[in-house]
């Protein structure tokens, strides 16, 4: 029994894992807010801020965490996006449907008992911080650009910043990388093996990870109700992305009404689909 248990839990781990890696690619879903949807986050941020604590435990948890990850990116982040590309609207609509499904489980973390006016205004902050990343215009700043010792020190400090958007829910890493003038870089980077650029990238981003999550753990233990209110403003900012990126620009100029009301019941389907299966694995929380 208690080796089915072990499986279980490991297997369980692995799973939510590779959802994480394979909804990464999806505009406003970020890799944080899948971990709070599905019952991983308080988890994942305990084993890095407190990783020498309990070393082996921390380390074969990030480890299976890890695989799953790698997994997800490496195999269904590439169809999401063929799917996005060929689906749109009900694939976004999945994906929102998804992101409310795990509002219910967040709620319960808040411990709201009555109704509060101070509960409102930390939703309403973590809200307009989201929305309002959303809208930085995008081409204002390149990071990436210059050479010698101010061109790796920036991008050692674009690391911290995009450490900030993989732990805090609701901030899409790759439109960071986008405001930050990262993104083609980046990726040129990686086809181009500069192994300079990748890892003065990839430390500076493992050490905001470790700087960020102590505080965060932090405001956690310490805050729960006021953090968990704010992050259920992080989570439902992050769906304006979804509409912005996806649902508003898939809008044909021309549609007849039949186009409208199959996209319609399509889209509900879709969204009952994505609201009840994180309902249902949120169930299955490691915290």
């Amino acid at each position: 029994m208690h080796m089915n248990n072990k499986l279980k839990n490991n297997l369980t781990i692995i799973l939510k894992g590779f959802i994480i890696g394979s909804s990464m690619s999806v505009p406003g879903v970020s890799g944080g807010t899948m971990a709070i949807l599905l019952g991983i986050y308080d988890r994942l941020i305990s084993s890095i801020s407190n990783f020498l604590k309990d070393f082996k435990g921390n380390l074969l948890f990030l480890i299976k965490f890890c695989v799953g990850a790698a997994a997800g990116i490496g195999s269904l982040a590439f169809l999401i996006k063929w799917l996005l590309e060929k689906f749109p609207i009900p694939v976004s609509f999945f994906f929102l449907g998804a992101v409310i499904g795990g509002i219910p489980a967040l709620y319960k973390k808040t411990k709201e008992s009555s109704f509060k006016v101070s509960s409102v205004i930390y939703f309403l902050v973590g809200l307009v911080l989201v929305i309002s990343i959303g809208f930085i215009p995008i081409g204002n700043f390149n990071i990436s650009s210059g050479s010698g010792f101010v061109h790796y020190f920036m991008i050692l400090v674009a690391g911290i910043i995009i450490a900030l958007a993989l732990v805090l829910p609701g901030i899409s890493t790759s439109h960071m990388l986008l405001i930050l003038g990262m993104y083609d870089s980046t990726l040129l980077a990686i086809t181009n093996f500069d192994i300079a650029y990748i890892g003065v990238l990839g430390i500076s981003t493992v050490i905001g990870i470790f700087l960020i999550t102590k505080p965060i753990e932090w405001t956690l233990n310490n805050f729960p109700h006021q953090t968990y209110c704010m992050i259920i403003g992080f989570v439902l900012g992050s769906t304006s992305e979804i509409f912005k990126d996806k649902i508003i620009p898939a809008l044909p100029v021309e549609a007849n009404m039949s186009w409208w009301i199959s996209s319609a019941l399509i889209s509900i389907v879709t969204f009952v689909l994505g609201y009840y299966a994180i309902n249902s694995l949120s169930h299955f929380s490691n915290d």
